[in-house]
């Protein structure tokens, strides 16, 4: 019988992912799930705030599209309002380049920023794992 290491409920990490595009989304939440996280998959910052508001659930990193239906880049401000979530690493995972938008939401704690080229939900996950 082989000796397999599991993690308990406690030490699962929630994983919030807000994409609108579907189908980076769901091999996010495929690669999430697949490393053991627990996964609040949103299609939009919007739907994703209302939840946050109407449930506080842990969430111990996000990866938000970047400019997700205006509200992307907001999304580290909105949850760092709350106590709870601040030491959440953010990653904002876009198609910009870091010239391309306001780099000031880089200057926080815990929060970091892909480029979406192929190959890259790779380097999203590694960021996770970290957490």
């Amino acid at each position: 019988m082989e000796n397999e290491t599991k993690q308990s409920p406690a030490e699962t990490k929630t994983i919030m992912i807000i994409e609108d595009d579907d189908t980076i989304r769901k091999i996010l939440v495929i690669e999430c799930k697949r490393k053991g996280f627990e996964v609040l998959e949103y299609r939009d910052a919007a739907s994703a705030m209302n939840g946050i508001e109407r449930n506080k659930p842990r969430i111990d990193a996000a990866v938000v599209d970047l400019m997700n239906l205006g509200y992307g880049g907001n999304i580290g401000e909105y949850l760092r309002k709350y106590q709870e979530y601040a030491g959440t690493k953010i990653i904002y995972y876009s198609a910009l380049t870091e010239k391309q938008f306001n780099r000031n939401i880089l200057d926080v704690p815990n929060t970091y920023y892909v480029h979406k080229i192929p190959g890259s939900i790779k380097k999203v996950v590694e960021l996770l794992e970290t957490i």
